[in-house]
């Protein structure tokens, strides 16, 4: 089979844009668990609008049959990433193909040379922004939703495409279901957790209103910057993108769903709960329109899952009892809905936190999607 034509996405309103944003869409349209990303955010992504360019680059392709789309791929360095880590990594990210060998070598070859010529020593992804932004190709759990546009969804011969261009494994993250019905907090850890509040200082504030969320937004952000600099994918955010990001979640998060940690009235931990919003994002299909918006606010209220994906204690209060309160703030979590909640999917877990999958364990989390993400040395 002949090797597709690549073309880059030179603005906005290029067909070549169109393209990037329809191709998956039509990939997938006979496929009831694909969330396509809303059509003016990846707009404004290709009008570099987004804070991560300004401090970092990237380019998005379109592989061509004739005029006929059959892949797409966009390149980033994240030079924060790479700057903060002592890294030379290049990111891969709407990884998105037809089933053809040749297409996705045809990508994976452009995206060498691209990160090759940059001085870049390795191809890694699919990967976003940063490590809040969901990583890897799904390659367990077929039969089960995604979570939003979170952890994605993609057909199991993608893990074959990669794996035969050259691509090896680097890491796994894994999901996992928690009943909200029969959970509760272990009671070593729910007496840990009070003993901690009461001779600590720790305290669980209620949150009442879209305001009062609004405004610790940007305080759960810094904290977020705090929480995970031991992870291997983190590297701080800037204000700016801590503002984006707090905006973009504040859109989806219900007040009751937001639980905060507060020790001595300093901000100590969080858990970002967000109802689960995938089926009305699936028809959506990346349209935002009134008819979209009315059926997400519905979903919203209506919904009986949730989506658990950001969980943060300050590193000085790990070992004094304050990860017991936030396990024990996970269960209020879920619990103070003023509806039953029926399924809880905590995600965006990596296999490496040995501490975090035995306590997910003892929760009673039962892991059933993994997504995994590729590593090429250049």
């Amino acid at each position: 089979m002949e090797m597709p034509d690549i073309r880059t996405v030179l603005s906005p309103r290029s067909s070549e844009a169109g393209d990037f944003i329809e191709f998956p869409k039509k990939l997938y349209r006979d496929c009831r668990f694909y969330v396509p990303w809303f059509d003016r955010g990846m707009q404004r992504l290709f009008a570099r609008k987004s804070p991560f360019f300004r401090h970092s680059d990237g380019e998005f392709f379109v592989a061509y049959h004739g005029t006929t789309p059959v892949g797409r791929i966009a390149l980033f360095e994240n030079r924060n990433f790479n700057s903060y880590t002592g890294n030379r990594d290049a990111r891969f990210y709407f990884f998105d193909t037809e089933n053809d060998q040749h297409t996705a070598d045809a990508l994976f070859n452009l995206a060498a040379n691209w990160a090759r010529s940059r001085g870049l020593t390795r191809l890694i992804g699919p990967q976003g922004f940063s490590s809040m932004a969901g990583g890897g190709i799904l390659i367990q759990g077929f039969d089960q939703p995604p979570a939003m546009t979170m952890m994605g969804y993609n057909y199991p011969y993608y893990q074959e495409l990669l794996e035969s261009a050259g691509f090896c494994k680097y890491k796994d993250f894994v999901s996992a279901f928690l009943d909200p019905r029969t959970y509760q907090t272990p009671e070593k850890i729910s007496r840990v957790a009070s003993i901690a509040m009461k001779r600590g200082g720790f305290d669980l504030p209620r949150i009442r209103s879209r305001r009062q969320m609004r405004s610790m937004a940007l305080e759960i952000g810094r904290l977020y910057n705090e929480s995970w600099m031991d992870h291997e994918e983190f590297a701080p955010l800037t204000e700016e993108e801590l503002l984006e990001l707090t905006n973009d979640l504040t859109l989806v998060i219900d007040p009751k769903l937001l639980q905060v940690i507060r020790k001595d009235g300093d901000l100590a931990g969080f858990v970002l709960t967000f109802p689960d919003l995938t089926n009305a994002l699936i028809k959506a299909k990346g349209k935002l329109n009134p008819c979209t918006l009315w059926r997400i606010l519905r979903e919203k209220r209506s919904t009986r899952r949730v989506i658990i994906n950001g969980l943060g204690i300050h590193p000085r209060y790990r070992n004094n009892g304050g990860t017991a309160i936030l396990y024990y703030a996970l269960e209020k979590s879920v619990q103070d809905l003023d509806r039953e909640v029926v399924g809880a999917d905590l995600t965006q877990v990596a296999e490496t936190t040995g501490l975090m999958l035995a306590d997910l364990e003892t929760l009673g989390a039962r892991i059933y999607k993994r997504h995994r993400v590729y590593n090429l040395s250049l």
